[in-house]
């Protein structure tokens, strides 16, 4: 019935939190096959797994970011419906049946995402707008922090309270329910973002195709957010550039790309760190600096 992709690099017990609440009785019933694509993980991740016949695991000598391991596991999947999801994430008891028995009686929708909380109960933003190059340089320039209603964030929906059902953009690639015949129509993640917005990508191309993408607040899981990057904040950053930029030049104009170029490179590492110095996180200000650098190291060997 599903088959569920989860991509690790360095999730610790996160990920072992992860399967045992996918091999509930209640969700294992319901699945196929549970593909792990390991990154070259250091840490004792993969260790820390049961041994279960569902269980496959693929590992990677090297790391080869999250859209090709994730396609990785896509290539795998051959039932009905596929399910990404972090290892970060917990799923509740009848999270995989909700899940299933939705998409059965809605076969109009083709991504479905749910209600995502974290360990302390608050409800996570993790729906998203397809981004704009106004709303790229809104957050460049911290006009988005100041006021989010008259200057929207480039991507998640900070000014809806994610409270009621709703079609939208884009859901967050933690949790995405897919109907598994999408990979057929539309593609499977482009590979050119190493990690970040590719979920985003693969959300518009199937927009463009036609396809729907549908938030579910009946369904909730766990998600504690940046738990296998949180220990690399300027490695994840230069990252999250590079990708950004790769997203801009794939799907804006000339004009809105350089417009967004310029001001990503030349105003956002001043706004952000006025934002870290007046909200108190002063280790920031090193992170995002040195973020700032091994992005444009490595923007000299890319083509953003």
């Amino acid at each position: 019935m599903i088959d569920i992709v989860i991509v690790n690099w360095n999730a610790g017990g996160l990920l072992k939190d992860c399967i045992f609440s996918i091999l509930q009785t209640s969700n294992e019933s319901l699945v196929s096959k549970l593909i792990i694509v390991d990154n070259q993980s250091s840490d004792n991740s993969i260790q820390l797994l049961p041994h279960h016949p569902k269980i496959r695991l693929i590992l990677n000598s090297k790391n080869e970011g999250f859209a090709r391991a994730a396609n990785q596991g896509f290539r795998e999947s051959k039932e009905a419906y596929t399910l990404l999801l972090n290892p970060d994430t917990r799923l509740n008891p009848d999270t995989l049946s909700d899940c299933f028995q939705f998409m059965e009686t809605n076969p109009q929708i083709d991504i479905m995402g749910c209600q995502l909380y974290n360990n302390e109960g608050k409800l996570l933003p993790s729906c998203s707008l397809f981004p704009t190059a106004s709303s790229f340089i809104y957050e460049a320039t911290g006009l988005s922090r100041i006021a989010p209603r008259l200057f929207p964030p480039a991507t998640l929906m900070l000014n809806w309270d994610h409270q009621t059902d709703r079609y939208v953009d884009q859901l967050m690639g933690a949790f995405l329910f897919m109907r598994t015949n999408l990979f057929d129509r539309i593609g499977y993640f482009d590979e050119q973002f190493f990690v970040y917005f590719e979920d985003v990508d693969f959300a518009k191309r199937l927009s463009l195709a036609g396809g729907k993408s549908f938030f579910n607040t009946s369904i909730k899981a766990y998600h504690i957010g940046k738990g296998t990057t949180a220990q690399v904040k300027a490695y994840r950053l230069s990252l999250y550039l590079t990708s950004k930029l790769l997203y801009a030049k794939k799907y804006f104009s000339s004009t809105g790309y350089l417009a967004t170029r310029t001001v990503t490179l030349l105003a956002e590492p001043f706004t952000r760190s006025v934002y870290f110095l007046f909200t108190g996180r002063i280790n920031e200000i090193k992170e995002t600096w040195k973020g700032y650098f091994l992005f444009l190291k490595n923007r000299k060997k890319g083509n953003v």
